[in-house]
């Protein structure tokens, strides 16, 4: 790069330092001048960026090196640095590498994207990555290489001037496993733990230990690389693979879909860039029984937790979820103002699908926190979306429909049956979700949860019950339907059916108690 270039790319009131006259150049030694100071890196990192936030750049820039046609290889790798107060974290791939000009233009604030992949969108994805990760001036550290042979090494805090090496091996932190073997960018920084610890909910920041972390990062990943993890349908692969490593305890990230049942699907088509684009919007109650064995088979931490901060949908353009939890941000009131978060839509969540479309199309902010809502683009989509609003008491709601589509199909195999629900009992006017009789005596009654059955769920029933005897109705059947079940209530039934049934109004007893356990798939009613 020529002395008129180099100057272009610095700040007006930043004069580049001038090399000596005589520098030998040394083939095993660079100087590559840049266009950011340590005070400019500060700033970076004033952005409100969380420590997941940072590694997704550093997963961006790296899925977007990835080598064509083949499956991208990613690991995020933590180790314990000696001062408690900080840790070690490395993004490494497997990808195409950068050579001594693409390094130089990576470290440049603003620099110009390389390639068409929109993940490389404003080009401030590795300052941002450092930046945020290490606090502002920290310490860290970038290897790369294209194909075998000497990485480039390069090191912080930033400068005017950075000096760049040769070096046959990588230097990596004591205890750092990387999983695979000889790749093609690291990323290594040291990170304050109080940055680490924003990977968890507000009030809940008080974790240090480096396995609990892990656990945290690999829902965020698993959310936002949902798309790249998931499985494709002709290959049976998925298109990215995602390590987190903590010593020698390595997870492979899974695909975390957003958790819901009774879900509609909307298709409509929009104009962003000048072609027509199809979407597609689901929609539906929060399954919390899906929820609570999300993320490698336990409960999810940070998402879908049913609260206000959680609400809404997520934003998935291409692969890449690129924002969850929308819901003020999309949707606004009658009188323009935001629709306010309130408990109301706590069980409201859903997704919209964007194909992947072209860089430029529908942008993100700088720091990809957010969609930038001033994009006209944007507006056309969110304007498209005032058809579908939120669903208040998405709960109720679901099971509301639950309750017709049950009845729907237990008329329909039984046409003579009288399908209702009407029926109430008790002086109260207390309604049973659903009572299926006909002129042989049968009368099954049904409480349908849209979620998980609970044990007030079964005494529920058994209301129902008593309330039908003592009004001189003999039940034939009582069944809680619902998505799945807590611990021990397969258990609970037969000890509630061998408890005393109510006598009827005359005084003769009654049939003994018939309860039972059924879920919606078993039923067909997902």
């Amino acid at each position: 790069m020529n002395e008129m270039n180099l100057a272009s790319t610095a700040p007006a009131s930043i004069p580049l330092p001038k090399l000596p006259q005589n520098a030998a150049a040394s083939p095993e030694r660079h100087e590559i001048r840049i266009n950011i100071t340590r005070k400019a890196f500060d700033g970076l990192a004033r952005q409100g960026m969380l420590f997941q936030q940072g590694v997704h750049e550093g997963c961006d820039n790296a899925l977007a090196a990835a080598v064509p046609g083949e499956q991208a290889r990613i690991c995020i790798a933590l180790a314990p640095d000696d001062d408690k107060n900080y840790l070690h974290m490395a993004v490494a791939d497997w990808g195409r590498g950068m050579d001594l000009d693409a390094l130089q233009n990576a470290l440049q604030l603003g620099s110009l994207p390389t390639g068409s992949d929109r993940l490389n969108e404003h080009g401030y994805g590795l300052n941002n990555a450092l930046a945020c990760l290490t606090g502002g001036s920290g310490e860290w550290c970038v290897y790369t290489r294209i194909g075998p042979g000497k990485y480039y090494k390069v090191s912080g805090p930033f400068d005017l001037i950075m000096n760049v090496e040769l070096v046959d091996t990588l230097d990596l932190p004591k205890g750092m496993n990387l999983h695979w073997s000889e790749p093609s960018t690291v990323v290594c920084v040291r990170s304050p733990m109080a940055i680490a610890r924003t990977m968890q909910r507000q009030g809940n920041r008080r974790g240090t230990d480096l396995a609990s972390l892990s656990a945290w990062l690999v829902e965020h990943l698993g959310v936002a690389y949902r798309g790249y993890l998931e499985l494709d349908s002709q290959t049976l692969e998925p298109s990215a693979k995602i390590a987190v490593t903590v010593g020698d305890s390595t997870v492979l990230v899974p695909p975390i879909h957003v958790p819901m049942m009774m879900t509609r699907t909307e298709h409509f088509q929009v104009e962003l860039g000048g072609q027509v684009v199809p979407l597609t919007y689901v929609y539906g109650v929060l399954d919390r029984l899906q929820r609570d064995c999300l993320v490698q088979g336990g409960k999810a931490r940070y998402y879908y937790q049913g609260s206000q901060p959680t609400q809404g949908i997520d934003i998935r353009l291409g692969k890449r979820v690129i924002a969850t939890a929308q819901l003020s941000e999309i949707w606004q009131r009658e009188d323009g103002k935001p629709l306010s978060r309130h408990n109301s839509y706590n069980d409201f969540v859903g997704e919209l699908l964007i194909p992947e479309l072209p860089r430029g199309v529908l942008a993100t902010l700088t720091n990809k926190t957010g969609v930038d809502r001033n994009d006209p683009e944007w507006v056309k989509v969110f304007e498209a979306l005032a058809a579908y609003p939120p669903v208040k008491n998405a709960q109720s709601a679901g099971e509301k429909e639950l309750r017709l589509r049950w009845m729907r199909m237990l008329k329909a195999t039984n046409p003579e049956d009288d399908v209702t629900g009407e029926v109430t009992v008790w002086p109260t006017g207390t309604r049973i979700d659903v009572t299926d009789q006909n002129k042989s005596g049968k009368c099954d009654i049904y409480e349908l949860k849209a979620g998980k059955g609970e044990p007030q769920d079964l005494y529920q029933l058994r209301m129902y019950w008593d309330g039908l005897v003592l009004s001189g109705v003999q039940p034939t059947r009582g069944v809680l339907l619902a998505a799945g079940f807590s611990e021990h209530m397969a258990a609970m039934v037969p000890l509630l059916n061998a408890l005393p049934a109510p006598l009827f109004p005359d005084g003769t007893p009654s049939a003994p108690y018939n309860f039972s356990l059924a879920t919606h798939a078993e039923k067909q009613l997902t």
